[in-house]
């Protein structure tokens, strides 16, 4: 299991698979998966993080008191 630790805004931190890719725009994010397709888009603030879609199959963990998002679903093998 590769993962890969992304630093966000505000003191977030998302850790996932190294085959999944992270976009951002200030402080709004898309999660793409191996596919190139929308994992999950969130947003996080000083305080909360606001997740608007997220991939039926997606599994995760947020971890509030260390501002941790950990991805737990791995990629398919191909």
């Amino acid at each position: 299991m590769a993962n890969k630790s992304h630093e966000l805004l505000n003191g977030w931190t998302l850790i996932a698979h190294k085959s999944y890719k992270l976009f951002s725009n200030d402080n709004s994010y898309v999660l793409l998966d191996q596919h190139n397709v929308v994992s999950m888009q969130f947003s996080s603030t000083e305080q909360e993080l606001e997740i608007f879609q997220s991939d039926y199959d997606l599994r995760f963990k947020m971890i509030p008191a260390f501002k941790t998002i950990k991805v737990l679903t791995q990629p398919d093998e191909e």
